[in-house]
């Protein structure tokens, strides 16, 4: 057994390790989509590092520019991530539950604690299953569109609210700067959605990792006052039958497990539940 850190003729043979494993794996297949093996501090890019048997990888981890781990390594896990983490600052981890608690435990230094440590659901939908709410459908109240920047000053207020509720997140000029730049880049990507109610914006979703064929939902959120009305299944439904609409064939999301609300909507369009996967996320 062999660990390495990766360099770009590394690039195919694990995008072909990882493809056969796409819903556990999306994010880091989409951000080795969008900038290869490039450790750099630009979106999407980082350090990558895999395990070898033989000449065959069995196990990857990535550190990526905002200094999220993520980690697919059914064997090794913990060696991975130390080597991909050695030197640098780790912001949080996410991948399958207990690979990244055994990347945590190889890489955690004394008096660590997190603002967030969430089990999450890891759930799937083929998108010919798709189940559209009725208000969404032709001629009723519901509509949902990609977001464009005239909606960045609501977007971006939205992004703030649901890092600072669901992601344990404080106030700070990091965090409006980090918000800044993921709404802008969401918005000119076209993967950032908003649900309207008879015109008033009331829920939005953005797709946080995206392949041809496969698209990851993320960022869900409902302002309070908009709440308990259905609103977040109709804009996450919306925006994959416009993903459908474009030849994307399959969709995947992960939703805490002490969240029944959330599981209920997902279920409600068609999604089912087919692993653990964890958010652990590093006070600072």
């Amino acid at each position: 057994m062999t660990i390495r850190l990766l360099t770009p003729q590394d690039q195919p043979q694990l995008d072909a390790f990882l493809r056969d494993h796409t819903a556990e794996t999306m994010i880091l297949r989409s951000n080795l989509a969008q900038s290869g093996i490039v450790d750099g501090t630009e979106p999407y890019q980082g350090r990558y590092a895999a395990a070898f048997d033989g000449a065959r990888i069995v196990g990857a981890a990535a550190l990526y520019w905002q200094g999220m781990l993520a980690v697919y390594a059914p064997r090794h896990a913990g060696a991975v991530a130390r080597m991909v983490a050695d030197g640098r600052a780790v912001a949080g981890i996410i991948g399958p539950w207990q690979q990244a608690l055994d990347a945590e435990d190889a890489i955690a230094q004394d008096g660590a604690h997190h603002k967030l440590r969430s089990r999450e659901m890891l759930m799937a939908l083929a998108l010919d299953r798709l189940v559209l709410p009725p208000p969404l459908l032709q001629g009723q109240s519901l509509h949902c569109r990609r977001a464009t920047p005239a909606d960045y000053e609501l977007l971006y207020q939205w992004r703030l609210d649901f890092c600072c509720e669901s992601l344990g997140a404080t106030p700070s000029q990091a965090l409006a700067e980090s918000a800044a730049g993921e709404v802008t880049r969401w918005i000119a990507e076209g993967s950032q959605f908003i649900l309207l109610d008879n015109g008033r914006p009331v829920a939005g979703c953005c797709f946080n990792a995206r392949l041809p064929d496969t698209v990851q939902i993320g960022n869900v959120w409902t302002p309070p006052e908009s709440r308990s009305r259905g609103y977040g299944r109709a804009v996450v439904a919306g925006a994959l039958d416009l993903a459908r609409r474009d030849g994307v064939t399959q969709a995947v999301l992960f939703t805490p497990e002490d969240n029944p609300a959330a599981q209920t909507a997902y279920l409600a369009i068609g999604f089912t539940r087919i692993g653990d996967y964890a958010i652990l996320l590093l006070a600072d």
